[in-house]
């Protein structure tokens, strides 16, 4: 009985014991499928976040040549590009600045220049001496399109090369077409190098055949392979998966095995002429023989160390996960965090605590990497992070990006408090570094975004990290410790700056330039003698561009020339509209900038226009300021006198907004004079007498001088009464009426002038 007992026993552990065992060979074989689940998941993950990075790497730098080679094409107006032998040295230059292989331009007749880096230029190209594939392009940059080969052979350059092409225009005609070819090899210095994986991977770029077209020094795979599918180290079905890719164009991952490992890896299109990129991993192989000694080892271990086995397996998921974390977030050289943690870690600090965003670079740090070498400027970026570690505050984090900067998030928002902080900061990495002892200035420069009040923490986030970069390039102009504080109301400035002058030239040929008129009336009898012509931008999109806001950049940029022959042409179609309509016109004054009126061709540009629209120029007075007199008189003379001889009336406007002088004005063959409404604003001070004095001097000595007079800024009666008391001629202001539109200046014209006639040189004492 005793005996059953214990074989019933003995068979109850029996079973107990394999049930354990089975149950332990289930639990570590889910556990198993967990953990390589895991892995794989991760490894992708990096793999497609690394591959997003280096295509948006190479997008960019096919974007910069592109931005290069339109800014080249906008500085080819056509009297350069008729001249043969100007238009090959101006090819040859930007060649040999911007490192292209081979520069063209054809005319619309297919002749043009070629230029070759390190060859004689062809001067008299046609369009057969270009390949198959560099014609097909420059033909599409004829038409209009910007353009982008596919790889071909040059037998000018005589290497594999693509070329950019984009259409020439000038004066918003197109006149030729640009282009420019490089070899596929601009990108070995975006693919190559040790930071794809943070070390643990290489990138590879294919074409849609499978073939590589700029290799990675850093691959596993043999030199002489030449195509991804030349060697059979793909399977099968993963040779069908990334062939299927290939030719639609589309994301796919997979691995191949080579020498015992197995190696993950994605193919990711570029975007461009069939190109792709194939990032594979390194640094996360897994090797079949160590499974199958894992899986050898809990089958033996099953009895002794089950125990011991779960809790070894606990521990490699753990310390991989650890290593995964670390690969992904964090920078491997300073041990800092990186920008992908940064940037997850932003909203909820914002959300929490509210603060700003501080970006910290170093001076001039590619000269310090040459001077002292690699070795000790990467001590220096991590004393940068050691100091860091030692004045942030709780709460408060920062990272590593690349290089030489360091993202920083600090829990205030009081620029008071955070200028001395940072302040701290860069003065104690400067003393600390061992650079500084080597008798070299080291200076950082920093550019801080503060959080606004927002429901949408990583909306916000988003906002600071751009925001950041624009302080950034503002404090990166000093030669000292420089911080820079993100403002936005110079934000908005400059933001509207850049939409005026990515703007001017379309919306000069849309007609968002409008013509408005201030009229300008006799003193004697107030009747309606004339009107200024005022330039106002409506655009399409937004509201008004007030001329304060672009007349000062235009005059930097030298847009000023086109807009200013833009309103003489406007006033001589509406002059000329007056006439064809049988209105009584009025003479129109429009203003002049000095780089237009100092123009070689200025007068002919001029005369051009008026007998375009067959309209004497009599009707038509220059405005120009009495700066220009003041440089050289005898030069503005010489050139007033060849506008006066054809038939133009020129005035000196402003006259007293600057240093005026009457010996000046005693110089200069000028028919009106414009005197500036700060008269009138002075002469209602404590000092009117003397302002009303000197008002009167002038306009009497204008008289003298057979010159007629004008005032602007009449804005009262009293005004009016006393510049009509000094012998003003015309008066002109809100007075009499606002700059109003073209058509609105129509109605007041009929009602001024129904029967009447009206003599340009009226009010004139020439």
């Amino acid at each position: 009985m005793f005996e059953k007992k214990l074989q019933v026993k003995m068979r109850r552990t029996a079973v107990l014991v394999a049930c354990s065992i089975l149950l332990f060979l289930v639990c570590g074989g889910l556990l198993s499928t967990a953990l390589q689940k895991s892995k794989s998941e991760t490894i992708q993950e990096q793999i497609s976040i690394e591959i997003d990075e280096y295509k948006s790497r190479i997008l960019k730098q096919l974007d910069a040549d592109f931005q290069m080679l339109s800014t080249l094409a906008a500085f080819l107006e056509e009297n350069i590009t008729e001249d043969r032998q100007l238009l090959t040295r101006q090819l040859d230059q930007a060649n040999q600045n911007n490192g292209f292989l081979t520069m063209v331009y054809f005319d619309r007749q297919g002749q043009g220049v070629i230029s070759t880096l390190g060859e004689q230029p062809l001067t008299d190209a046609s369009l057969d001496d270009l390949a198959q594939e560099g014609r097909r392009v420059v033909e599409l940059a004829l038409e209009g399109t910007v353009m982008i080969s596919q790889l071909f052979e040059s037998e000018l350059s005589e290497n594999r090369v693509f070329a950019y092409s984009v259409p020439v225009y000038s004066n918003g005609k197109l006149i030729g077409a640009l282009a420019a070819s490089d070899h596929i090899d601009i990108f070995s210095d975006i693919l190559n190098g040790n930071a794809v994986l943070s070390g643990g991977g290489y990138i590879h770029m294919l074409d849609s055949e499978g073939n590589f077209l700029v290799r990675s020094s850093r691959t596993v795979l043999p030199a002489e392979t030449r195509s991804l599918f030349d060697s059979n180290y793909l399977s099968e079905e993963a040779r069908t998966l990334i062939q299927n890719a290939l030719q639609n164009q589309q994301s796919a991952s997979s691995s191949f095995s080579y020498q015992g490992k197995t190696y993950p890896f994605m193919v990711e299109p570029v975007g461009l002429n069939g190109w792709m990129l194939l990032c594979v991993s390194t640094g996360e192989t897994i090797s079949t023989s160590t499974s199958d000694w894992i899986l050898q080892g809990t089958f033996i271990g099953v009895f002794l160390l089950m125990l011991f086995l779960l809790l070894y397996n606990y521990r490699i998921l753990r310390g991989y996960n650890r290593e995964l974390i670390g690969l992904a977030y964090y920078d491997t050289l300073t041990q800092a965090e990186n920008l992908t943690r940064f940037q997850q870690r932003l909203p909820e600090a914002l959300e929490h605590t509210g603060g700003c965003v501080a970006a910290l670079c170093v001076r001039q740090f590619p000269f310090l990497i040459e001077i002292f070498g690699r070795d000790k400027a990467e001590q220096l970026l991590c004393q940068m992070k050691k100091t860091a570690d030692q004045l942030l505050k709780k709460d408060e984090f920062f990272c590593r990006d690349t290089e030489d900067r360091f993202y920083l998030f600090l829990a205030e928002t009081d620029q008071e408090t955070l200028r001395p902080r940072l302040q701290q900061l860069m003065d104690q990495i400067c003393a600390q570094a061992e650079i500084s002892a080597m008798n070299y200035q080291l200076a950082l420069y920093c550019g801080v975004a503060i959080s606004e009040a927002s429901d949408h923490p990583a909306e916000m986030a988003n906002t600071l990290m751009v925001r950041v970069q624009f302080a950034l390039d503002k404090a990166i102009g000093g030669h000292s410790n420089t911080i820079w504080f993100f403002d936005t109301e110079l934000h908005k400035l400059e933001e509207l700056e850049n939409y005026i002058e990515s703007h001017m030239h379309q919306a000069l040929h849309s007609g968002e330039f409008r013509m408005f008129l201030q009229p300008k009336h006799r003193l004697s009898d107030g009747k309606l003698l004339g009107a200024e012509a005022l330039v106002r931008w409506l655009p399409r999109d937004r509201g008004p561009i007030f001329p304060d806001q672009f007349i000062p950049l235009f005059e930097k940029n030298g847009f000023c020339v086109q807009l200013d022959l833009y309103m003489v042409e406007q006033a001589c179609r509406k002059l000329r509209e007056w006439m064809d309509r049988g209105m009584t016109p009025v003479p129109l004054s429009v203003n002049q900038s000095k780089l237009l009126f100092f123009e070689a061709d200025y007068v002919g540009k001029l005369t051009r226009i008026v007998d375009r629209y067959q309209i004497s120029p009599q009707w038509i007075t220059l405005e120009i300021l009495e700066g220009m007199a003041l440089e050289n008189a005898d030069v503005l003379n010489r050139k007033i006198a060849d506008l006066h001889q054809a038939g133009f009336q020129i005035s000196l406007d402003d006259f007293g907004s600057g240093y005026s002088s009457l010996n000046t004005l005693g110089k200069l063959e000028i028919d009106e004079l414009k005197l500036d409404r700060e008269f009138l604003l002075s002469a209602s001070s404590p000092k009117q007498n003397r302002v009303r004095l000197i008002m009167e001097q002038i306009v009497q000595l204008a008289h003298q001088l057979t010159i007629r007079t004008v005032v602007e800024g009449v804005e009262t009666e009293e005004d009016e009464r006393f510049i009509r008391s000094i012998g003003c001629d015309i008066g002109q202001g809100y007075l009499y009426s606002r700059p109003v539109s073209a058509e609105e200046f129509d109605r007041l014209l009929e009602q001024a002038y129904s029967g009447s006639s009206a003599d340009p040189s009226s009010g004139s004492n020439r």
